[in-house]
């Protein structure tokens, strides 16, 4: 049972790997960037009277979902801190 030598790496094999490590970056960065843009968008203006409804609806019961959610968790963490007295 003889111990494997490590492999050695050269400079050119470093500078290599560097070259394609950032190439994978640069486009993982370019890819973020545009999922970003597509979702931070302006959204595009309702075509008729039903999207402008319909929009409205929508936003109106993710702030009252969000406030419930949120009145939720605050019993949560008021229960918890009188449980601990």
């Amino acid at each position: 049972m003889s111990a494997q030598t490590p492999h050695k790496f050269t400079l050119e094999e470093i500078a290599e790997r560097k070259k394609k490590l950032l190439n994978e970056i640069h486009a993982q960065k370019r890819a973020m960037t545009a999922t970003t843009r597509e979702i931070f968008a302006p959204i595009a203006p309702a075509t008729n009277k039903a999207d402008a409804i319909m929009r409205s609806f929508n936003t109106g019961m993710a702030i009252f979902d969000g406030v419930v959610m949120g009145v939720k968790i605050m019993r949560k963490i008021r229960a918890y801190f009188r449980n601990l007295k």
